[in-house]
């Protein structure tokens, strides 16, 4: 479905809209007007306002999972669980803890030179490999391929191994999300495609991690940050050097298509930035609180408890809506005004409370000199907006451009 900026309707239900065209008036009246409720028809409460939302991000009763099924039944008795399974992200249990300052420790003691070398050095690498992106279909391929080419290569996978990897990801990312939310629908075809893709990545990322001589700096700091935090599950640290390339597989790729989507929109704003780059920080800044890549996410009750001012029960489901929450004007001063010069931009894009996700710096330095790279090539930006569309997803706000 080819979408526009222009007026539509709105979304029938929060799981619609970040694949609508234009999904923020919907999301902005509820921030302003039904911060906190029970969607009866769909049986799930929602969470809109930036109160709401960070109350339940940072509540101890609210789950990433639902209290009785950590791993969602499609993915069970398979190599996708072994993934799923052991995320920090998606983790409450006792190990959560330590896993997660391990993760965090690893991703931190990373020198931000070494990350903007590699990835200025992979982006003309694909330019030679794939051809430089001047149409839509291969800015697309571009903007997925360089972010998780890089944090492969942080973790030691070789490039020859990139081709593999990326497929594997993809089949594994599918397979997880219609597991989990049931977009897109978990057919058999594709869950036996994840667990293929889980069990790829597995085998490859253990492989690695076992050789110290293989090990890249990441996955090498991983480990060491695991295992000097008491972390002796081996698998663990697997699944989460894998849990990086993960985020950055969808996230990352959608955080540059919406950056170059916010310049094509605004001419005069993209002579400013072609005329000064420094201006690359806050517009992507702009972007990720104006029109983020995680519409949403999940929160499940651990036990009765009262959130926002209503009595919830064990079980029920929160959706937690972030980018309504970017645009409630009790978080930023006229959210609607998309302006890189805020002086005081608030965001919740990288969640908050214990799953506060530790990757932003890494993430906006590698949007950045993406984006920089796409600019100076010569990104056709004219040629996106007739050629977009939005991946169908319940949470993931992914723009694809397409010849």
């Amino acid at each position: 479905m080819k979408t526009t900026a222009s007026a539509a309707a709105e979304p029938d239900h929060v799981r619609a809209a970040p694949f609508h065209p234009d999904p923020y008036p919907y999301y902005g009246r509820l921030a302003r007007e039904r911060k906190f409720h029970h969607d009866a028809a769909n049986g799930w409460w929602v969470a809109a306002s930036a109160a709401a939302v960070t109350e339940v991000l940072t509540s101890d009763i609210c789950l990433t999972r639902p209290p009785d099924a950590a791993i969602p039944e499609a993915l069970r008795n398979g190599a996708a669980a072994e993934i799923f399974g052991r995320l920090v992200r998606l983790r409450d249990d006792a190990a959560r803890g330590k896993l997660k300052d391990a993760v965090t420790g690893a991703l931190r003691s990373i020198d931000l030179a070494l990350v903007a070398a590699l990835t200025r050095r992979r982006a003309i690498e694909l330019d030679h490999e794939q051809g430089p992106p001047r149409d839509p279909a291969s800015t697309t391929r571009f903007m997925f391929a360089l972010p998780v080419q890089v944090v492969a290569g942080l973790l030691g996978i070789p490039r020859e191994r990139f081709g593999d990897v990326m497929a594997w990801l993809g089949d594994y990312g599918a397979a997880a999300a219609a597991a989990g939310t049931g977009i897109p629908f978990p057919t058999s075809e594709r869950i036996a495609r994840g667990h293929g893709g889980a069990r790829g990545l597995f085998d490859l990322v253990r492989a690695i991690a076992a050789d110290d001589r293989q090990r890249g700096p990441l996955l090498e700091a991983l480990v060491r940050e695991a295992r000097g935090a008491g972390c002796a599950d081996e698998d663990d640290i697997v699944a989460n050097a894998i849990g990086y390339m993960v985020q950055g597989h969808a996230s990352t790729a959608s955080l540059i298509g919406s950056t170059l989507l916010a310049l094509a929109r605004r001419p005069a704003l993209c002579a400013e930035v072609d005329a000064d780059r420094k201006l690359l920080r806050p517009l992507i800044q702009e972007v990720v609180r104006f029109d983020p890549v995680t519409s949403s996410t999940f929160r499940f009750m651990a036990r009765d408890g009262e959130i926002a001012g209503q009595r919830l029960r064990q079980g029920e489901m929160i959706m937690v809506l972030l980018a309504a929450a970017n645009r409630d004007p009790v978080l930023n001063a006229e959210p609607d005004r998309f302006d890189i010069a805020r002086t005081d931009r608030r965001y919740l894009e990288f969640g908050a409370g214990a799953h506060v996700c530790p990757a932003d710096r890494f993430v906006l330095l590698i949007v950045e000199i993406a984006v920089d790279h796409l600019l100076t090539g010569g990104v056709p930006l004219g040629r996106l907006e007739s050629s977009l569309s939005y991946g169908v997803s319940g949470h993931v706000r992914t723009p694809l451009f397409k010849a």
